[in-house]
């Protein structure tokens, strides 16, 4: 992946973000990576202060929660400027929890092989959807997202 503007994620901005901590267990311990479960407002609102989840802070950064009331993680991630982006980790072939892969720069999926772009759009079948992207806004300190 280019190291560019365009890719928020490039290999400098995760690396320098500091995140390889959080997410280290995606690509190679992936069974001892557990995404920290956090809770589910009214609405399907859910609320992370950036204190708590310091990888945000800086664009590049991600991390993998759990809304209480989903059954996959989801991955936020923070983008350039004041924007994040946030992620369903279920994969749309069959189900399975899609991790980060940190060599490749991209999402796999464990059990079948599909890989996506940290935009979550298909690179590699067999799943033939994106990822779903959660609608979401960084208001100062305060991520939020909404689940169903």
């Amino acid at each position: 992946m280019p190291d560019s503007p365009s890719h928020p994620l490039a290999r400098r901005a995760f690396v320098g973000g500091g995140v390889g901590l959080v997410l280290v267990g995606c690509a190679g311990a992936a069974p001892r990576w557990e995404p920290k479960g956090v809770p589910v407002g009214e609405g399907g609102l859910v609320e992370l202060k950036l204190r708590d989840f310091a990888p945000l802070v800086t664009p590049g950064g991600m991390v993998a929660v759990r809304p209480a009331t989903a059954r996959k993680p989801v991955l936020v991630q923070r983008l350039e400027g004041e924007s994040v982006r946030v992620l369903s980790l279920r994969c749309t072939h069959l189900g399975c929890t899609v991790r980060w892969d940190d060599d490749a720069q991209l999402l796999v999926c464990p059990c079948h092989g599909s890989k996506f772009d940290d935009r979550g759009s298909v690179l590699e079948g067999p799943a033939k959807q994106a990822l779903p992207v959660h609608r979401s806004e960084l208001d100062g300190s305060t991520v939020r997202f909404w689940v169903s």
